[in-house]
């Protein structure tokens, strides 16, 4: 051996413990990320969206009304191009209907929207669904 492998060993060897510990949370924190993919992947929850939409805020917004809502996505697949419907209903008549697109929403995950009405939803009874998605 030389002089240089020789002082490489012998640093390596002199490295204080805490430096060992450091090493080894490092190569625990990696596989285990690697596991937790893996088992997400294999065995993880291939269940279809279920999409809950509900009405955080009614706001006044210029010429008309901006209903904010909360869209939580309960199941184990991504909803992507999911199509947001609110309508306005004054017993079993369609008063006004308004609708939006939230581009992605994961599983187990939630986004925020509005939607904008010319009456006020406070008036009358809003209803707001999901009425479509496709698999990205």
């Amino acid at each position: 051996m030389t002089k240089s492998s020789d002082k490489k060993d012998e640093r390596i060897q002199d490295a204080p413990l805490w430096m060992w510990g450091i090493a080894l949370l490092g190569l625990v924190l990696v596989l285990g990320s690697i596991l937790f993919m893996l088992y997400g992947a294999v065995i993880g929850d291939t269940s279809p969206p279920d999409v809950v939409v509900r009405v955080e805020s009614i706001e006044d917004a210029g010429s008309g009304f901006l209903v904010m809502f909360r869209t939580i996505n309960e199941g184990g697949s991504t909803a992507a191009g999911l199509t947001i419907e609110g309508t306005l209903m004054n017993g079993t008549e369609n008063v006004e209907t308004s609708n939006t697109t939230i581009e992605y929403l994961p599983s187990h995950s939630e986004r925020k929207g509005g939607l904008f009405f010319t009456l006020d939803p406070r008036q009358y009874e809003l209803e707001l669904r999901a009425t479509g998605y496709e698999e990205p």
